[in-house]
């Protein structure tokens, strides 16, 4: 882009900065951070026809703003946007560096902010609002170009009427707030459309609403709801199909719709009727599992698990919510292989466990992460009762817990190469040798132990007694209050894994014989989200295990900001719902699964998804080694 003469140059700081306030981009952001941004800018001028950058042209170690006017950005697919007013160029090449891959040329006269990397960078540090705000971009990015999703069946694609909830419980809206609560408690329900006296919707009362009413804004209880608590509900028409009434729900982070038919609710759909409609969807498979009465049948359902995951995969908008469902498969089958081994068990003359005892389930099984090839990651734990450690009760476990991994095995569930199986003596014990070994290993934290730390941490109870599992947990977060050491090393374990970007936003890809040209999405992209969120968790006292819910639980803490894990989760949907599609076309041709993507084979609009969402896990990455001392270059 041309040069500006000083004045030019350095007048950016006395543009006023509520023209970009009022913007999508700059909402919610303060007035003191935008200026402190004003102030790094330097502000040039351009006419119709002049170029801010070409394709192919290398990163000028800056960002540009749009102030006034409008630039095309022309891509190399052909495909052309405007951006105007509060928007960014060149916000890709600032995360990696990358020469520029489209142009862009101002279409009507423009001012354009040039904000030089260094200064954004030190922005970055210094102001949480900005290092939110590009964030938020990043997010908004991934989900725009993600290309469109596959067309979804099964019973996300039944319309809303079939789901939701009739008739609505209305409310007239000069009645008071208690004598609404009073209503919701007698219907045992959390909201109410407020109409008139025709029927015509005013807004809507939810149990959150009016809490908030009563207890920050003061409202006293024989206030009209109309004037203290009445919200402006988000409505859906009844022939909506449950994909898009769900994507508004999650979207826009709301529990329920209202249902409109001619002006007037007729019903209401919550985010529970959304998922009643899809356990309902999974609840043959899992039926099936539990019917099973040989290993035969079980080994049957297991081979028809691409097919069921195809299924459940166009079934739902979101790769986390469909891996959720997959995993809920692979568990039930093992939870029936557990049922069926003891049943041997009791017929060759073995009898009834000793203890009481849990099978524990780890790795992406205890995240409920699985995709179509998990391998075995279990444990057992032991009742801490005076016989388990008598040698007729150690014979017993290692007999059954020999023939459950083997029988696993035989199912589908390959044996871990690590051997953290429950036949492996050091992962079959009582619960106060459990707990021993984790307070060991965070008074003496090293390599290993960090290793360790990443696989079994995720952990959750397949079959038997909750309540041994749960103790454990309880150990673990309280072990890890003082943790720091352990964490570092967790960290470093971490950062073995790195996105593949490298110099000039070129994808990465392994260079051995056997993976050459392709991208490990775990091993670069899932497995970095999910040992950060993880580690994240274990550091805040987080119970839950799964990298969503942990992410979630994180943010409810104020412990990462909400456009950072927005960013991430976009990411990691992506990354997951890759994968997912990967190995279902694997498990179509009849090859053997991985997770290894020829970036090449790709669509254009694929590979800048995953470029992008590539982009989004180094900065979680990264955050995560600042925070715990290791440097991130």
């Amino acid at each position: 882009m041309g040069t500006e003469n000083d004045r030019q140059r350095n007048s950016a700081a006395e543009l006023r900065p509520d023209n970009l306030l009022d913007t999508e981009t700059f909402r919610g952001v303060s007035a003191s951070a935008l200026e402190a941004l004003l102030a790094r800018a330097r502000l040039h001028r351009l006419r119709p026809g002049d170029a801010v950058f070409r394709a192919g042209q290398p990163y000028c170690e800056c960002v540009y703003l749009v102030y006034r006017g409008e630039i095309e950005l022309r891509r190399p697919e052909g495909d052309v946007y405007t951006v105007g007013p509060g928007q960014f160029l060149g916000l890709a090449n600032y995360l990696d560096g990358s020469p520029y891959a489209s142009s862009a040329q101002a279409r009507t006269d423009v001012l354009v902010l040039e904000l030089p990397e260094t200064a954004l960078d030190e922005l970055e540090r210094q102001r949480s609002e900005i290092f939110d705000l590009l964030n938020r971009i990043l997010a908004q990015r991934i989900r725009e170009r993600s290309p469109a999703r596959r067309t979804i069946s099964g019973a996300l694609s039944r319309p809303v009427r079939s789901a939701m909830k009739a008739p609505v419980s209305t409310c007239l809206p000069e009645i008071s707030l208690a004598e609404a609560f009073s209503l919701m408690q007698s219907r045992k329900i959390g909201s109410l459309a407020v109409v008139d006296h025709e029927q015509r919707l005013l807004g809507m009362l939810t149990c959150p609403g009016l809490s908030e009413a009563i207890l920050i804004r003061g409202a006293a209880p024989d206030e009209p709801v109309i004037q203290a608590a009445c919200e402006t509900p988000l409505t859906v028409e009844p022939d909506t199909p449950l994909w898009q009434a769900e994507e508004l729900q999650h979207g826009r982070g709301v529990k329920y719709l209202l249902v409109m038919e001619g002006g007037q609710p007729i019903g209401i759909l919550s985010q529970t009727d959304i998922l009643r409609a899809l356990v309902t969807q999974q609840t043959t498979l899992l039926t099936q599992a539990r019917l099973a009465e040989t290993p035969d049948q079980l080994a049957a359902l297991f081979q028809r698990m691409g097919e069921i995951a195809q299924t459940i995969q166009e079934s739902n908008r979101r790769a986390s919510q469909a891996v959720r469902i997959v995993s809920e498969a692979h568990l039930a089958l093992q939870r029936r292989c557990v049922e069926l081994t003891l049943e041997a068990l009791r017929r060759e003359g073995h009898g009834e466990p000793p203890v009481a005892f849990a099978v524990m389930v780890m790795g992406s099984g205890g995240r409920r992460e699985m995709l179509l090839d998990p391998d075995q990651d279990n444990g057992v734990i032991l009742a801490d009762a005076p016989e388990a450690h008598s040698a007729g009760t150690r014979e017993w476990f290692e007999r059954f817990a020999t023939r459950l991994n083997g029988a696993l095995a035989a199912l589908g569930y390959p044996l871990c190469p690590g051997e953290i199986m429950a036949r492996n003596p050091r992962f079959r014990k009582p619960l106060a040798e459990w707990c021993d070994q984790i307070s060991y290993m965070v008074r003496h934290p090293n390599q290993k132990a960090a290793r360790w730390s990443n696989i079994v941490f995720d952990f959750d109870t397949l079959y038997g007694d909750d309540e041994l599992t749960v103790a454990l947990r309880k150990h673990v977060l309280r072990s890890f209050r003082t943790a720091e050491k352990l964490l570092g090393f967790m960290v470093e374990d971490d950062a073995e894994g790195r996105p593949p970007l490298g110099l000039f936003n070129r994808l990465i890809t392994a260079g051995d014989p056997e993976r050459r040209g392709k991208i490990d999405i775990k091993r670069n992209g899932l497995r970095i989200i999910a040992d950060s969120a993880r580690i994240y968790a274990l550091h805040h006292g987080v119970s839950a295990t799964g990298t969503v819910d942990r992410l979630n639980a994180l943010v409810r803490l104020g412990a990462l900001s909400g456009d950072l894990v927005d960013s991430v989760s976009a990411a990691y949907e992506e990354l997951l719902d890759l994968a997912l599609a990967h190995q279902i076309g694997q498990w179509g041709a009849g090859a053997e699964l991985d997770k290894l993507v020829d970036p090449e084979r790709l669509s254009p609009y694929l590979r800048e998804t995953l470029r992008a969402s590539m982009r989004a896990v180094k900065r979680f990455q990264d955050q995560l080694q600042g925070q715990f001392g290791l440097s991130p270059f």
